[in-house]
């Protein structure tokens, strides 16, 4: 095998797993969304149209829509177009402001994703990509629907979000520190169960006047220790520690994270691992950032440690 080429040869190259399991049907997922979701009803709704492929749906702002497969269906939900990012999205017949796009979930009936993906990897012009290449294929020799992620009792759009972006990462990040945040981590009737690290409770140290620890409108994770620092409106995992003297904001850091004394840092995504030095400055000055530091489109600076120098991946 070699390295994935698109998301339709990273299942290709997996058929041998699929096949030792044998199943009726397939649900793909993609990486990278945040969202909740009983796929039970989906799978439900594809049985009963006798679908070959099932689509999951949302609608989204028109000017977002360019960075998703749009659709087109009819009456019944069948999928009547498909493209994947235009630069012209079309809106949605009743709603212009809006487009039906893609979630990157599918339903497949397995005997025919076989089929859909052997194909595909025998054509040697397609880039084997689900979006690109086979959907819009399949659009008018065989059933193809989409599935309107809603409420099933509101018919209100469910929450979910693309986080393949730093600024939809970051966003999606802050908004978990809200007040009622649409996703809520302390819904205890849909718990999210995962891994996670046993750390003892997180610290805030010195109570000085110019020398307090505390977090405000903040979440922060076990392992943390906030040392005489100041943290506002910021997302920090597991094991960070941060320095007196320190003000973060507006910012998320990942686990594993020292930063030191007499910091600032303001919108940024700070990677695992960072040793921030001492008076280092982040967010304050976009074209200083530039230079050391990735700034997204908007705004958010994003700092790793092999960008301050630190020596983390190494391949050879």
């Amino acid at each position: 095998t070699s390295w994935y080429a698109g998301t339709a040869d990273a299942i290709y190259q997996n058929l041998d797993i699929i096949r030792t399991h044998d199943p009726a049907h397939v649900l793909i997922l993609a990486g990278d969304h945040i969202y909740k979701m009983d796929y039970g009803p989906m799978l439900a709704a594809h049985a009963e149209n006798e679908a070959d492929l099932t689509v999951g749906c949302i609608e989204v702002e028109l000017e977002r829509a360019r960075a998703f497969g749009v659709m087109g269906v009819g009456a019944d939900h069948r999928v009547r177009s498909f493209t994947e990012k235009p630069d012209q999205p079309a809106p949605m017949p009743d709603k212009p402001d809006k487009a039906l796009a893609s979630m990157g979930i599918y339903i497949f009936n397995t005997a025919f994703l076989y089929e859909q993906l052997i194909k595909d990897a025998d054509s040697p012009q397609s880039t084997h990509d689900f979006g690109h290449d086979i959907i819009p294929s399949l659009i008018s020799h065989y059933r193809v629907f989409a599935y309107p992620f809603v409420d099933v009792q509101s018919g209100e759009q469910e929450y979910w979000r693309d986080v393949g972006t730093v600024d939809a990462f970051w966003e999606a990040n802050l908004e978990l520190i809200g007040v009622t945040p649409d996703l809520n981590l302390y819904d205890d009737d849909w718990p999210i169960w995962t891994y996670q690290e046993q750390a003892p409770p997180a610290k805030f140290v010195f109570d000085d006047e110019d020398r307090r620890g505390m977090a405000v409108d903040s979440m922060v994770s076990g392992g943390c220790i906030i040392s005489g620092a100041r943290v506002r409106h910021s997302l920090l995992f597991s094991n960070v520690h941060v320095e007196s003297y320190t003000a973060i904001e507006d910012s998320v850091v990942l686990p594993q994270t020292q930063i030191g004394q007499h910091c600032r840092i303001r919108k940024a995504v700070v990677d695992k691992g960072c040793e921030i030095p001492h008076h280092t400055v982040i967010g304050y000055d976009a074209e200083a950032d530039a230079e050391r530091f990735h700034v997204s489109p908007g705004g958010v600076v994003l700092v790793t440690p092999e960008m301050l120098g630190q020596e983390r991946h190494r391949v050879r």
